[in-house]
């Protein structure tokens, strides 16, 4: 093997590395990182953070939740648990 091969390497690995492209693309990793790490998502599209949005139980959540306890009242109660 020739000898001169990896001083040759290397002075192609430092002019691509002077070209410019590592930092745009070290700087989308660490936005992506922050922005993961704060809790939110990336949209990909168009390279910004969508924060996370708070959970909001609707107005379906507590009507099932009654449905629910009403209908666990009712079988309970029909089975007799309260016999005299």
């Amino acid at each position: 093997m020739n000898k001169g091969i990896p001083y040759l390497l290397a002075v192609l690995v430092a002019l691509t590395l002077s070209a410019g492209w590592a930092a745009p693309v070290l700087a989308l990793f660490e936005h992506a990182a922050t922005c993961l790490g704060s809790g939110g998502s990336l949209d990909l599209v168009r390279l910004r953070c969508v924060p996370a949005a708070p959970v909001a139980l609707g107005w379906s959540f507590w009507a099932t939740l009654a449905v629910t306890s009403l209908l666990v009242m009712a079988v309970t109660n029909r089975r007799g648990l309260h016999r005299r």
